[in-house]
């Protein structure tokens, strides 16, 4: 898998990767560092990252593939998008732009929320979409288009529905997106957060359990390997620990520090602005 490989031989290699990745690592239950293998394969040869992509959405977006594979699908394009540094601006507004438009049409399609309803797919692509715009937030107002981009992706029309995604979302990553929206002034989620605290029954849907692939190789000498291609977050340290862990801490004091720190990394023409 060396990048000088002829065109041929990566091709090949591309389909034996996809094809052990479904058959095996996809249904497995989020393996820490096999799926670095994927990651290095599709970063040394990057004009192929989009068969990876559009793979991992066909997964997420095949109604007859189990609830939970269509989750790891969604999670696993959203991690790849994060964390590889061959996804560009275009690449990551995309996916988002897409993954917001099937959110759009799933909730024009479910006005009325029946508990016997299975809405896992669309919790994940939820949580998936607020964990790409709180990881390239900055990358997203760094662009004086992005007003345009925000209306078209309508975060408000996702957040405030009836079927509820911040009841089922990640805590850590609910977290991050509450203070994130709010610093941007975009959309108001504290009031839905709140009124979900009251609420007595628990959520039977909740993703908080599971985590993102591409979070941190562990082995250290295959990491000297990834970390050329692997995209930290583009802020305080502080903050960038915090989402490397992401999972829920019982100690979020220096919180809005975190968050107010990471408000120096806003565009200018944020700044700007008269709100």
């Amino acid at each position: 898998m060396k990048e000088n490989t002829s065109d041929n031989n990566v091709e090949q290699w591309c389909k034996v990767l996809l094809l052990g990745f479904d058959a095996h690592i996809l249904k497995a239950h989020m393996p820490p560092n096999v799926p670095f293998i994927l990651f290095y394969f599709f970063n040394i040869h990057s004009k192929l990252k989009t068969v990876l992509l559009d793979y991992f959405w066909s997964v997420f977006a095949d109604k007859n593939q189990p609830a939970i594979i269509r989750q790891s699908g969604i999670m696993y394009l959203a991690s790849f998008t994060n964390r590889s540094k061959s996804v560009g601006k275009a690449d990551f507004k995309k996916i988002m732009l897409t993954t917001a438009n099937w959110c759009h049409s799933y909730i024009s399609n479910n006005d009325e929320i029946s508990v016997k309803c299975n809405h896992t797919a669309f919790y994940a692509a939820c949580q998936s979409l607020f964990y790409i715009f709180c990881y390239r937030h900055k990358e997203i107002f760094s662009s004086s288009e992005y007003k345009m981009f925000l209306d078209k992706i309508d975060l408000h029309l996702i957040v405030h529905c009836k079927l509820n995604p911040l009841k089922h979302c990640n805590q850590h990553i609910l977290r991050m997106f509450n203070k994130l929206t709010s610093m941007y002034e975009i959309v108001a989620c504290s009031a839905v957060i709140e009124r979900n605290s009251r609420m007595l029954l628990p959520s039977t849907q909740l993703l908080g359990n599971e985590e993102y692939p591409f979070k941190h190789c562990l082995l250290t000498l295959t990491s000297s390997f990834i970390q050329p291609y692997f995209k930290d977050m583009e802020c305080s340290n502080e903050f960038q620990s915090e989402f490397r862990q992401y999972k829920v801490s019982e100690n979020f004091e220096d919180w809005d520090n975190i968050i107010g720190e990471a408000s120096i990394a806003m565009s200018p023409d944020f700044q700007a602005m008269s709100l």
